[in-house]
């Protein structure tokens, strides 16, 4: 390569490097502004984070981890006088009907019973039975098939407790810009299974229901956004969190727009825990809501939900896309 050579590319590469030079340092002048972050409501075991990336990261991350050693005196069973259950038999993984979809479905035909992805809880199978457990909203069905035979069981819910506290008793969080408040709602539920094998031994399914609604306000008291999650979850006592469903509801002020939301659920060894997090804007102004509502095999007074806020300004008018 001759000097001519040498010398363009050495221009060149003097351009690159300005360009990504200017490049980064405008970066840092038009990144977004996060104007306040804020934690408030969180629970013995849960720790509630955000994050501080730039605004097209719209998870806030929040962890679970409990300390705390079962005990019957720490369970939401015993403020309502229900007695610790005896642990019942290991049961085999609950299977989800979408993956087992080619198993229920004869089997619901030939118990001439119907069900959907929605409402079919899911599928314990034995070594030599199946038992199947489907939701009708006042009542549930188990369908447990040994050998030919298929026997059809109604179960009842046995209502174990509730438990409601409301802002009132939460209090009112202050930010700088808005305001917030807090509910929470707590519900147990207890059917009996009835398992494979002689005598129809039965072993206790708990079914937790968990709302949290979060209402962010401005300081004058007008209400900006609702966000309300909830959490369905199947309990085999002292063993794990069989299922979790989910649900979701937000209301806003028709000058914010709702951005995006995520919700799901995932596991932490034996606990279900149950994420969801909500973006809503309006003009540059940008809120990030977050939940997390968690429940143990224990059941325990502790086990509750969490909830965190982000906010920060776009770069753009929308709002929505920085």
């Amino acid at each position: 390569m001759n000097s001519s050579d040498n010398k363009k590319w050495h221009n060149i590469l003097m351009v690159a490097l300005c360009v990504i030079i200017v490049l980064g340092f405008g970066s840092l002048f038009w990144s977004p502004a996060h104007s306040v972050v804020n934690m408030y409501f969180i629970p013995a075991g849960v720790w509630t984070g955000f994050s501080f990336g730039t605004c097209s990261n719209d998870d806030i991350q929040m962890t679970y981890t409990s300390m705390a050693t079962p005990s019957y005196a720490d369970s939401f069973l015993y403020p309502f006088g229900e007695s610790e259950p005896v642990k019942g038999p290991d049961m085999p993984p609950l299977a989800d009907y979408p993956i087992h979809r080619e198993v229920v479905d004869p089997f619901m035909t030939r118990a001439q019973v119907n069900g959907t992805e929605k409402t079919i809880i899911g599928l314990y199978e034995f070594s030599d039975s199946r038992l199947l457990l489907i939701n009708n909203d006042t009542t549930l069905t188990e369908l447990l098939e040994t050998g030919n035979a298929i026997r059809t069981y109604t179960l009842v819910p046995r209502l174990v407790g509730n438990r409601h506290t409301g802002s009132n008793e939460t209090g009112y969080h202050h930010h700088p810009t808005y305001n917030s408040s807090t509910e929470d709602d707590v519900t147990i539920h207890r059917i009996d299974l009835v398992l494979p094998g002689p005598g129809n031994a039965t072993t206790p399914l708990y079914i937790v229901k968990k709302t949290r609604a979060d209402t962010v306000l401005y300081p004058d008291g007008a209400k900006i956004f609702t966000v309300s999650t909830t959490g369905t979850f199947y309990v085999l006592y002292g063993q794990r969190v069989d299922r979790v469903l989910y649900e979701s509801a937000i209301s806003h002020d028709p000058g914010w727009n709702v951005c995006s939301q995520k919700i799901g659920m995932s596991r932490n060894g034996m606990t279900g825990e149950l994420r969801h997090t909500v973006k809503v804007a309006r003009s540059s102004e940008r809120i990030l809501q977050a939940h997390l509502i968690i429940t143990g095999p224990s059941i325990q007074v502790y086990e509750g939900s969490g909830g965190s806020m982000s906010e920060w300004n776009s770069r753009d008018s929308t709002g929505c896309s920085c």
